[in-house]
C-alpha cells in the first residue's frame, strides 16, 4: 500500500460509530441503540422496506411527516432500525449542513414513536459532529439516501451469515452490492450516500468524497501521477492516493492544500445555470422538432444582423439600437438582455429547457454559439445541445407546480436555475448537475426540526399544540399569533423561531403606523457621499437582507418575526410582496430594482404577532388572511388557560395570582379584552406588595383604557379587593390570598 502513515483517517470518530451501527448491526442483527433488540434481523429490515420503499408516500409533506405515517403501527424494532439508518445517513455531515442539535432532534423524534424509551447512546453522540460536506443532494434527496440504505441493508441481511460477513469485509465486493442496489432503484439520487458509506466502512480503500464529479476532476488534474489508469474511478483514486502519500509522507486530503488548489484550479470557473429557450410558436414557427433532430437550440430576433458569439454587452447594445431605432427603450432592453444571455452568458455545461403546450425537453449545452442561416435568419443563432428527452419528452402536466410556474413567463430566453436540477433529474441528467444548481433548487421542501419535549417543558405548553403549530408553519410558511395583551405572543414567536432556525437565522422587526415598504423591503435612503454631501441610494430592508442570506444557506430555515404586524398599513408595506407570500417560486419585478426580478426563497418563514384587543384583526384584508395561518392565544383556552398555574407550580409558588387572574377575566366576559398571564409570570407577583403594584400600574390602567367613557369604576369593579372578596365569598380560598396594601385599604 506504499508508505504507511500514523494518522487516523478523516472523521475517525464517525468511521468508528458508523461501523458499529451499520457493520456490526448487519453482522449480529442487533441494534446499537438498544443492544438486545433485533433491529437488523432480516424480518425487521424487510418490514421497513415494505413500509418505506414498497409503499412510497407521494405527498408533498416533509420526509419526517411522511416517514411517521409510513411507520405508524410499526414494531419497535422497525422504528429503531429507521433511526439507526438515519444516524448513518446524517452523522457524517458537517454542522453547516445539519447541526448537531438538529440531528439529535430528528433522531429523538423518530425514536419517540416507539413504545419504549429509546435514546442515542452517549458514546455515539460525538460522531454527530460530522466531518464531510455531502453536497446539497444529501439534503434535497434524503428520501433517496434512506431508500438506498434500506435496500442495501435488506439485501445484505437476507444473505447467509458467512456470505454477509465476507461482503462486509471486502471493499470491492461491497461496492458492487451498492452499485447493484443503485441500479435497481432506477435513479442516481442516492449515489452520494454510496460514496460516503464506502469510505466510512473502508477508509483505507475509498476516499472521503461524496461527489462523483469531484472524483473525476481530481483524477483529471492528477492524471500524470497514475501511470496505468484502469478506468475504474475508485481504483485509480486509490492508486493516486498511495502515490501521493508516498511522496508526501502524510495522509492526503484532497480538500486541503497543496492538493485542492491543483484540481480546483483546473475546473471551469463558470457556475452552471439553467436556461429556458422558447422554440414553439416563434412568429408562427415550431422549431423544436428540428432542434431535437439536429441537436441545437436557437434564438430569433430576425431584424437583428449577425452578432459575433463573443460580443460584449456594449457591442450588443449598439447593434440593437441601430437595428431597432423606432422601438421603445423597454423593448430594446429586452432584446439586449436576451441576446446577451444566449450569446455570452450561456456556457457549455449549462442546462437548457424548451416547452410546447404538452411537452418539456431538457438538454445540455455542448459548445459556443454559432451562426447558421441555412434554414433562414429566424433560426440562425444557435447553440449545440445534447437533448436527453428527444425520444421521451417530459409531460408538462406532471411537473411540480414550482416547475410549471417557471415555464410560463413571457421572455424568449431566461434563467430557470431555480428548477433546473429537478428537470435534469426527471430527464436522467442528474449526473451532470453541479452543486450551484442543487443549491438553487426550490422544488424540494425544507424540513423544519421537530418540536421536542424539552421545548414544550420550557414553554409550559402542550407538546401536541406546539407540533401542530410548527406543522402549520411548515405548510403555510406564514403564521400569525393573535390574542389579547399578555398572552406571550412575542415570547412564543421568538422561542419557536430560535428552536426551528437557530438564533443566528432569526430577525425581528416591529411594525408601527409610519412603517413603509421602503423600510421593510427596499427604498432610497440618505447616505454620505465621498464629497461630504448627502446622496440617496437604494438600500435593502430587513426582508430583502434575510432573503439574500437564506438564498445562500438553502439547507436551513430563516425566520422573520414581525411584531405587532397589524399596526402598520399591511397592504402598503408589503406591496407586490403579497404575491410572493403565496407564490414563492415565481419572481416579481419590484419598485426600486425593476431589472433584478426578486423571489422569496422557500426557506424563509414569517411569524407575526397581533394584538386582538383593539379589534384590529378584523381590518386584515382577505388577501392577507389567505396567506397566513392564524393561531389564537386566549387566556380562557388552551394552551394559555393553565399557563400561569403551570408556571407557579413549576416554581413551587402559591397559586394566588392564577386564581385572581381567572376571577378578573371571568368578570370581563370578553375573550379579546381578557388579561394574559404574562403580566403575573414574575416572582414579585406572588408577594402581596408586588401583586398590588402590578395590578395598580399595569392591569387596571389597561382596563381603564378599554372602558374609557363608560362610567365604570374600574378600581371598584376590578381591583384586588373586589376580586379577593368574590373568591372568599365563594369559599374557594385554600391558600393565603395576601393582605391588601395600605394604599388599597
Amino acid at each position: 500500500m506504499g508508505q504507511e502513515t500514523n494518522e487516523k483517517p478523516a472523521g475517525a470518530v464517525v468511521v468508528e460509530a458508523v461501523r458499529r451501527v451499520f457493520h456490526d448491526g448487519l453482522t449480529r442483527g442487533k441494534s446499537a441503540f438498544v443492544p438486545h433488540l433485533d433491529a437488523w434481523a432480516e424480518p425487521t429490515v424487510s418490514d421497513l422496506r415494505a413500509r418505506f420503499v414498497d409503499r412510497p408516500d407521494e405527498s408533498s409533506d416533509t420526509f419526517l411527516v411522511k416517514l411517521r405515517r409510513q411507520l405508524d403501527g410499526a414494531p419497535d424494532e422497525t422504528i429503531v432500525l429507521a433511526a439507526e439508518l438515519l444516524y448513518v445517513n446524517m452523522a457524517p455531515l458537517r454542522p453547516e449542513q445539519i447541526g448537531v442539535a438538529k440531528k439529535r432532534e430528528i433522531l429523538a423524534e423518530i425514536l419517540s414513536w416507539a413504545s419504549r424509551d429509546v435514546t442515542v447512546p452517549a458514546d455515539l453522540v460525538p460522531a454527530l459532529e460530522g466531518f464531510i460536506n455531502g453536497g446539497q443532494g444529501f439534503l434535497n434527496y434524503r428520501w433517496a439516501q434512506f431508500q438506498i440504505l434500506v435496500l442495501l441493508a435488506q439485501r445484505l441481511a437476507g444473505l447467509p451469515r458467512p456470505e454477509r460477513e465476507a461482503l462486509l469485509g471486502d471493499p470491492w465486493a461491497f461496492r458492487d452490492e451498492c452499485l447493484a442496489v443503485q441500479r435497481s432503484v432506477g435513479h442516481k439520487m442516492g449515489r452520494a450516500q454510496i460514496h460516503v458509506l464506502q469510505y466510512l466502512l473502508f477508509p483505507e480503500t475509498f476516499l472521503p468524497i461524496a461527489s462523483a464529479t469531484h472524483k473525476q476532476d481530481i483524477l483529471q488534474a492528477f492524471a500524470e501521477d497514475v501511470a496505468e489508469p484502469s478506468g475504474d474511478v475508485d481504483r485509480d483514486l486509490l492508486t493516486l492516493r498511495r502515490v501521493l502519500e508516498t511522496q508526501a509522507g502524510e495522509r492526503v486530503n484532497f480538500y486541503s492544500e497543496p492538493w485542492v488548489g491543483r484540481w480546483r484550479r483546473g475546473r471551469i470557473e463558470h457556475a452552471q445555470r439553467g436556461w429556458l429557450v422558447r422554440g414553439y410558436n416563434v412568429d408562427g414557427h415550431n422549431f423544436i422538432p428540428a432542434w431535437l433532430r439536429e441537436g441545437y437550440c436557437s434564438l430569433s430576433w430576425r431584424e437583428m444582423p449577425r452578432i459575433p458569439a463573443d460580443a460584449g454587452k456594449p457591442e450588443i447594445q449598439h447593434t440593437v439600437a441601430a437595428a431597432m431605432p423606432e422601438a421603445s427603450v423597454q423593448l430594446r432592453g429586452q432584446a439586449v438582455y436576451q441576446l446577451h444571455v444566449f450569446l455570452t452568458l450561456m456556457q457549455p455545461g449549462d442546462l437548457v429547457v424548451t416547452v410546447s403546450p404538452e411537452e418539456v425537453h431538457v438538454g445540455r449545452v455542448e459548445g459556443p454559439a454559432f451562426h447558421d442561416d441555412s434554414d433562414g435568419s429566424d433560426n440562425a443563432r444557435r447553440r449545440p445541445v445534447r437533448w436527453a428527452t428527444a425520444d421521451r419528452p417530459l409531460p408538462r402536466a406532471e411537473l411540480p407546480e414550482a416547475v410549471q410556474a417557471q415555464l410560463t413567463r413571457p421572455p424568449t430566453v431566461y434563467d430557470i436555475s431555480s428548477v433546473a436540477a429537478e428537470l435534469a433529474e426527471r430527464a436522467g441528467l442528474e449526473d451532470v448537475v453541479d452543486e450551484p444548481l442543487l443549491e438553487a433548487d426550490v422544488t424540494k421542501s425544507l424540513e423544519l426540526p421537530p418540536i421536542t419535549e424539552e421545548l414544550a417543558r420550557q414553554l409550559l405548553m402542550p407538546l401536541a399544540w406546539l407540533r401542530e403549530t410548527a406543522q402549520q408553519l411548515q405548510e403555510q410558511r406564514q403564521l400569525i399569533f393573535h390574542g389579547p395583551p399578555g398572552t406571550g405572543k412575542t415570547y412564543l414567536a421568538r422561542a419557536l423561531a430560535k428552536h426551528l432556525a437557530g438564533p443566528d437565522r432569526v430577525e425581528l422587526v416591529q411594525f408601527h403606523p409610519s412603517y413603509t415598504y421602503e423600510d421593510f423591503f427596499e427604498g432610497f435612503r440618505p447616505v454620505k457621499a465621498d464629497n461630504g454631501m448627502v446622496a440617496f441610494e437604494v438600500l435593502p430592508g430587513p426582508l430583502k437582507l434575510l432573503a439574500e442570506r437564506a438564498r445562500k444557506d438553502p439547507a436551513n430555515p430563516h425566520i422573520l418575526i414581525i411584531d405587532e404586524i397589524n399596526r402598520a398599513n399591511m397592504a402598503k408595506v408589503f406591496g407586490e410582496l403579497y404575491f410572493l407570500l403565496e407564490y414563492r417560486d415565481e419572481p416579481v419585478t419590484t419598485q426600486y430594482s425593476p431589472l433584478e426580478p426578486f423571489y422569496l426563497p422557500g426557506n424563509v418563514f414569517v411569524i407575526g404577532t397581533m394584538n386582538s384587543a383593539d379589534r384590529s384583526i378584523a381590518l386584515i384584508d382577505a388577501a392577507m388572511r389567505r396567506r397566513f395561518a392564524f393561531r389564537r392565544l386566549s387566556p380562557d383556552k388552551p394552551p394559555i388557560d393553565r399557563l400561569l398555574d403551570h408556571w407557579l407550580r413549576a416554581r413551587d409558588l402559591p397559586d394566588t395570582p392564577a386564581r385572581l387572574l381567572d376571577a378578573l377575566n371571568a368578570r370581563l366576559g370578553d375573550a379579546d379584552r381578557a388579561i394574559g398571564p404574562s403580566y403575573l409570570m414574575k416572582t414579585s407577583a406572588t408577594r402581596p406588595e408586588g401583586l398590588d403594584l402590578i395590578w395598580r400600574t399595569q392591569i387596571l390602567p389597561l382596563r381603564e383604557d378599554q372602558l374609557y367613557g363608560t362610567g365604570v369604576d374600574v378600581a371598584e369593579e376590578y381591583g384586588l379587593a373586589a376580586l379577593r372578596d368574590s373568591l372568599g365569598t365563594e369559599g374557594t380560598t385554600t391558600v393565603d390570598l395576601g393582605r391588601p396594601s395600605t394604599e388599597e385599604a
